[in-house]
């Protein structure tokens, strides 16, 4: 989401609905980790990864992981989209501004 946010004024296009970001549940997660690159999510959950940097490929692999994430999101609590939404926010990657 950072990267269409930093296009959103060259493209004056705005991403203003709900999002839910893998990226920052897997910080929540993973918080040791160096990256939460989809790449490395994928080797965490046991993912694999094909058609990457396509739209198709990059939604499955992001789908396949968000599945694998919710029963590890449920044993710390958070139970519903509000639940992870707020949990995300409160990341240390939701906080970096570029």
């Amino acid at each position: 989401m950072r990267f269409l946010q930093l296009q959103e004024k060259r493209t004056g296009v705005r991403f203003e609905q709900p999002v839910l970001d893998t990226l920052l549940l897997s910080s929540i997660l993973h918080p040791n980790q160096a990256t939460h690159q989809l790449e490395a999510m994928a080797e965490r959950f046991g993912v694999p990864v094909l058609g990457r940097h396509t739209a198709l490929g990059d939604a499955i692999v992001t789908a396949e992981i968000f599945l694998k994430m919710l029963p590890l999101l449920a044993e710390m609590g958070v139970k519903t989209l509000r639940q992870a939404r707020e949990a995300s926010q409160k990341s240390y990657q939701a906080r970096i501004r570029y």
